[in-house]
Order: structure tokens, then sequence, then C-alpha cells
């Protein structure tokens, strides 16, 4: 399927602070030597830590969080918050603690999920099913293989010319009740719309996706306005698409879109995705390197109109998600995570809102509360840094470790040791 997907470069291409709101200036120090590795079912406790709980823009000073079977049981001031007996202490000398990431973007090999892992990820969006991603989901929650936790699409619903493997085609309205229930049947909890479905289908597969519960997200297919889409209850966007024809000044889609885009146009798209709830998942740094196809001011514009977009909807408060359209050859599976962060703020996001859409609000549009936060009864997926993330963005990537449901794992030589992960 990999080698498949990398045709989508072609289609694509067609606070910081302190409880009180200041920033901590002091820099952590290590005051002790990190445990190795020790599994879920070995109480945990994190120390003298600095937590960024991502439910809110503050910093919570000298806590410690204990952590038992995989969920955090106990968070508080470290004076009155007991370790337990026989539990896995890390020290932590002032060093933060934020969710593990969610990338709700990504297309997914066996191959990556180290990557995923030791990138801080602990979640992922699949956003192509196919048929073994139930058998390596069984495997990373019995602990038989180290990855994240996957959450993935169903297969692609498209038109003709079938343009990956596992395409659902299908040309004719009548059929797409039947088709839209098998995938609902099949488990799936997200319906995945891609580009070369008509009009009459779109609306019939999203009135089949309302009938039998299953979320409809992807592209919006060229033949269908980004308006019309969202009005007919698209509840994501990847990569802007639709948008792009938008704003276009010719009408076009991709990176082409955005090079002659028009901004004062922004401003209505803006505010229909508020009013209908739309959520938008940009892959900015994905477009960034899909952008060197073209000249230099063409990719400066791209850049520009796309960072300017994305930075207009959340200031109005629309939902953004953070993802990397990793897994198609294009950017590194787990590292561009961290680009992409990178280029939300570069767009002028502030480092709590990059965070955001990919802790607390990718949890929220997963329907998973005990994900995305650091809080008493969330799942513990932890990251251990070195910096202050909602100074810098770029401190979520200096990890000195990982929880991954309960199992601490320390990093090794720049990555986050992965073995025996039970």
């Amino acid at each position: 399927m990999r080698r498949a997907l990398i045709r989508l470069v072609g289609i694509l291409g067609a606070i910081a602070g302190g409880a009180c709101g200041r920033p901590l200036e002091n820099e952590p120090t290590q005051t002790a030597r990190d445990p190795v590795a020790s599994s879920a079912t070995t109480p945990l406790a994190l120390v003298g830590v600095r937590v960024v709980p991502m439910t809110s823009n503050v910093v919570l000073v000298d806590q410690t969080i204990i952590v038992r079977d995989g969920v955090v049981t106990a968070l508080g001031p470290s004076a009155a918050t007991p370790v337990p007996a026989g539990a896995t202490v890390v020290t932590a000398g002032g060093r933060y603690v934020m969710p593990a990431l969610i990338d709700m973007h990504v297309h997914l090999s066996s191959a990556d999920l180290d990557a995923y892992v030791n990138a801080g990820i602990g979640t992922v969006r699949n956003m192509w099913g196919f048929a073994s991603i139930a058998t390596m989901q069984r495997d990373i929650e019995a602990g038989a293989r180290v990855g994240p936790t996957i959450i993935s699409a169903s297969p692609g619903l498209d038109g003709p010319p079938t343009q990956w493997p596992g395409t659902l085609l299908i040309t004719d309205a009548r059929e797409a009740r039947a088709l839209v229930r098998a995938q609902a049947d099949a488990g799936w909890p997200y319906l995945k719309v891609y580009t070369r479905l008509t009009p009459e289908v779109f609306d019939s597969v999203m009135v089949a996706a309302r009938s039998f519960g299953i979320t409809p997200i992807g592209h919006v297919p060229f033949e269908v306005d980004v308006l019309h889409a969202m009005d007919a209850g698209m509840k994501s966007i990847e990569h802007f698409t639709g948008y792009d024809r938008v704003v276009s000044r010719t009408r076009r889609a991709g990176t082409w879109g955005w090079a002659d885009a028009d901004p004062s146009r922004f401003a209505s798209l803006v505010e229909a995705t508020v009013r209908a709830g739309v959520w938008n998942c940009p892959t900015l740094a994905i477009f960034d390197e899909l952008a060197k196809q073209h000249t230099a001011a063409e990719r400066a514009a791209i850049v520009r109109n796309r960072g300017l977009f994305v930075r207009e909807l959340s200031r109005a408060g629309a939902r953004i998600l953070l993802g990397t359209d990793a897994g198609i050859d294009v950017v590194a599976p787990g590292e561009s995570v961290h680009d992409e962060l990178r280029e939300m703020v570069a767009a002028g996001l502030m480092p709590f809102d990059a965070l955001r859409a990919g802790t607390t609000s990718a949890a929220e549009f997963l329907g998973r509360p005990d994900l995305g936060r650091v809080a008493v009864g969330a799942r513990a997926d932890l990251l251990l840094l070195e910096g202050n993330p909602l100074a810098d963005v770029a401190n979520a990537h200096r990890m000195d470790g990982v929880v991954l449901r309960g199992a601490w794992r320390p990093a090794s030589r720049g990555a986050v040791a992965t073995r025996d992960l039970r």
C-alpha cells in the first residue's frame, strides 16, 4: 500500500506560563539517573514534575503523578502525594510532563510503529483502513508489540478510476446505503470520503452515514462545493481540500490553489466553518514539502496563504487538529509531528493552541476524554520533557522518557526505549 500511497503527492499538488500565567524561567535539572524501563503492571511515580495538563494554559509546579495499571490515579503537590510501595520512581527535578501527542492524520505501516512512540505520539488516527489494522490494534493493546493506540477510518470511498489499493468504488448513488452500512458493520468509527465521488453519490453517502452512525471525514470531492460538504455533515476536512478551489483565483486545487489564493475570500469561509462546527486537519508541514515543486515565489505564497488561513480559523474559534499525513514517503512518520507543531506556531498560533490540536482537541474529536490530558482518571500516555512546551513547542521534542499506557520507557540515545512493553 505504501508504494501506491506515494501517488498522493500528485493529488495534493492538483503559553507559556506558571499557574499564575507567568513563564517559568528556570530550566529543570535531572537530580538522579532515570530508572530503567518498567511495565504497566508496576506502579509508577513521577516526582517533582512541572505538569502541563493541557486542560488549561497553566503549569502546575512541584507535582507528583501516580500511575497504576495504565491510568493516572493521583496528581497533586509532591509533599502531599505519597508514593506507593514498590513503585518505579522517576525523580524529575523540575522537568515537565505533558500528555503524549495524538497524530490525527497518518497512513499506518507496521514498520513505523516504533517511530511514532519514539516521537512522543501515544495515539494515531489512521486515515485509510485496511484488513491488518485490527491485528495491529489487538497486538498493541495486549502488549505484544510496541505502538500507539490506533483509531482508524474505513477504506476510502471514491469514484473511478481506482487510485489506491482497497478503494471502495461507488458510481451509483443507489449503492451508497449498502456500502456505508458495510463499513459501519465492520466496526470502522469513521468513513473516509475521497476525491472523485460525484455530487449525487456524495449526498447519498452522507445520508447513509447519518443513518448508520458512522462519521464522515476526509477530502471534499473535486465536484462538491466545500460549503455544501459542511452542510451535509463532514466532520473533519483534511488538507483544506475544497477550500483551495474557493480561495484560488483560478479555481485550482491543492498547492496550486494556495499559490494564487485571494486572502480576501478567507473570512466568509472561516465564518461558515465556525457556524458548521467543522474540524480541519491542515497538514501544513507536508504542504511545505509539496510546495517545493513550485517556484520560490509560489512556494512562499503557498506557505503564507495556508498559514494565514489556519491562523484565521484558530482566532475565530474554529476547531483545528494536529496531523502530518505521514506514511506516504513525503514526511517522516513520528518526527514530522514536531515539524507540524512548529509550522502551526509559525503561522501565528500560540504554543498552547498548537499543542491543544494534538492533545485535548484531538481527544475531544475522537470522543476519548481519557486521552490528551494529564488528569486523574486519564490514561497514562505521558511525555517527560526537559523544557516547557508552552514556552517553545520545540520542547515537546526534548523527551527524557515516555509513559505509554502506564509503562515507563526512558530515552535512549535520542529515542525512547521500547523493549518488552507489556
